[in-house]
């Protein structure tokens, strides 16, 4: 029931409003009658009333006191004031006070009961809402997990962007992030083994659910000690933590099925356990499930506004083409080729300009080159740079031409002629400039290409030996692409290309052979250890190493080292 209090300074008023409504009808309950607002303000903290009925003009403090007082410390409780015609004007300030009912004297029971019922309308719907809001949060708190994926989901696809909003609503769904911790992105991708299926999916739906299920619950499952165990195989030489405690610096880890063999895995924590993490995940899925799996790892944020941007560079690892089935872990730093970002917002810098225009004149052909110009002389979104950055930006790639060009004993006068490289022929009104600028670039660029020999074998290999010796002096260093395509003064991408299709590898490929290679021949060593080997090939990581030596030779380092000793 409702409960009631009554405030008039006439105590047989007080009696009447109580006598002149039948409030067990309404479902109401008197609970208290006081002769003041300041005896029923006191009253009211005890008898936590729904409704008061109380008169406007009273000692020791009024009506319009009394709803002032009421209003602040308790807004849910509605008001229905009750006064002679004297007092009417005065009672118009109850208007701002939030008052429900205004009722003359001498009351008239039918005029009370139907103000009352006016209020008890708006009191049950917002009963009604409690109830429903409450149920739901009931109702949430046994969904949790699911409405907890849900809004990762979206976070991830960019749809939540606000640092305050996202850390309100994580807080609102019980996800704990402490302050200083670190954020990173894994991406999964799950697929069946051609060798097992000759490329063809036989996979049911029970076999559909079952895989999603059992990615969740190994997510949540993760134990450093035993994952590390079983993908090391050594029990003596590797330090390892109780199987039972949590892991050393995570926080927590929280799946989330982007598509049917697509997930991702949100983590919080310190950034030097999100490689282990992922290690020890791959470990825990392909155990369980006879299934490919490929992780991507993003670069780690102290922003949970920064979700999509890390999901997005996961993803990019997980699908690049710099690793073919040698690696089944990928770190965006080890891909990100910085030198591939369009500067759109200043000029860009010499080296990284002038590694891409070599690129031009010894590989580029048309796709190559539209490539190139969406780089530097396009907007996201479409659109061109300002006029002035077009004119610079195209003076300085013709210089760069004309420097590479010179090295070859050629030069831009003799190949497209006296006033083919002109800038003055495009002085027309903006934005034209940049729209002309960017057909005249490039008709710059295939003529070029044209007119210089076909491509030279001979300068892919050079390439070629260039990046192998680059990996055969720093294989032991933690290698980026960036690293290996700044020395040969070629983007990743092109390097990449190039150098695949001279050998047949991708160079991370390479890179992972040449390592394991010298790897084997350190096991063959009687007092060598699988850790310092690791650390000895480039791997900071030793559970890392296991899993690219297993994936590659067929069996762990320390089984590896074992068969050697017996041999």
């Amino acid at each position: 029931m409702f409960k009631l209090i009554i405030v008039d300074d006439n105590k047989y008023e007080r009696m009447g409003i109580k006598q002149a409504v039948d409030w067990g009808a309404l479902d109401i309950e008197v609970v208290g009658t006081f002769a003041n607002g300041a005896e029923a303000l006191a009253g009211v903290g005890e008898l936590h009333p729904d409704l008061i009925v109380t008169d406007i003009a009273m000692p020791m403090m009024n009506g319009i006191a009394l709803a002032e007082r009421v209003r602040d410390q308790y807004p849910d409780i509605k008001i229905i004031f009750t006064s002679c015609h004297s007092d009417f004007e005065f009672a118009k300030s109850a208007v701002n006070l939030g008052v429900y009912g205004y009722v003359l004297k001498p009351i008239i029971s039918g005029e009370l009961e139907s103000a009352v019922r006016s209020v008890l309308g708006e009191m049950t719907e917002r009963e009604r809402r409690e109830r429903e809001r409450a149920g739901m949060l009931r109702q949430l708190e046994g969904m949790l997990p699911l409405v907890q994926e849900q809004f990762f989901k979206e976070m991830l696809l960019g749809n939540f962007r606000d640092e305050r909003d996202i850390r309100e609503r994580i807080g609102f769904l019980q996800v704990s992030v402490p302050d200083n911790s670190s954020f990173a992105v894994l991406a999964l991708d799950v697929r069946e083994k051609v060798e097992s299926t000759g490329g063809e999916s036989s996979r049911s739906v029970v076999d559909t659910y079952y895989q999603s299920y059992t990615i969740k619950k190994a997510v949540n499952a993760l134990e450093r000690g035993a994952a590390f165990d079983a993908v090391s195989g050594e029990s003596d030489e590797s330090p390892r933590p109780d199987s039972n405690s949590e892991r050393p610096g995570l926080v927590s880890a929280y799946p989330v099925q982007m598509a049917g063999d697509s997930f991702a895995v949100l983590l919080f924590g310190e950034s030097e356990q999100f490689l282990q993490t992922a290690v020890d995940l791959h470990l825990i899925i392909t155990e369980r499930l006879d299934r490919s799996v490929t992780i991507g790892i993003s670069e780690a944020s102290s922003s949970l506004s920064a979700m999509a941007e890390l999901y997005r560079q996961a993803r990019q690892a997980a699908l690049t083409t710099f690793y073919e089935g040698s690696s089944p872990i990928i770190v965006y730093s080890e891909i990100e080729d910085r030198a591939e970002r369009s500067p759109f917002d200043a000029m860009p810098g010499l080296e990284s300009l002038y590694g891409d225009v070599k690129v031009l004149l010894s590989y580029g052909g048309e796709e190559v080159i539209d490539e190139f110009l969406d780089k530097y002389m396009s907007l996201p979104g479409g659109g061109f740079p300002h006029e002035s950055y077009i004119k610079v930006f195209s003076y300085l790639t013709l210089n760069l031409v004309n420097v590479l060009l010179e090295e070859a004993n050629k030069s831009l006068k003799e190949l497209l002629g006296e006033e083919s490289a002109d800038w003055s022929n495009f002085n027309v009104p903006a934005p034209a400039p940049a729209r002309e600028a960017r057909v005249w670039l490039r008709r710059i660029f295939v003529t070029l290409r044209e007119s210089l020999a076909e491509r030279n074998p001979t300068k892919n290999q050079k390439v070629i030996d260039q990046i192998r010796d680059i990996i055969g002096q720093r294989y032991g260093e933690a290698l980026t692409i960036e690293d290996i395509s700044k020395s040969v003064y070629l983007s990743g991408r092109h390097a990449n290309h190039i150098f695949k299709k001279e050998t047949g590898q991708t160079i991370f490929d390479y890179l992972i052979d040449y390592r394991i290679g010298i790897a084997k021949g350190l096991l063959k060593e009687r007092d060598s250890k699988v850790a310092v080997v690791a650390e000895a090939v480039g791997y900071v990581n030793t559970s890392y190493f296991c899993l690219a030596f297993k994936k590659n030779v067929g069996m762990t380092p320390a089984e590896y080292k074992n068969k050697s000793m017996l041999r």
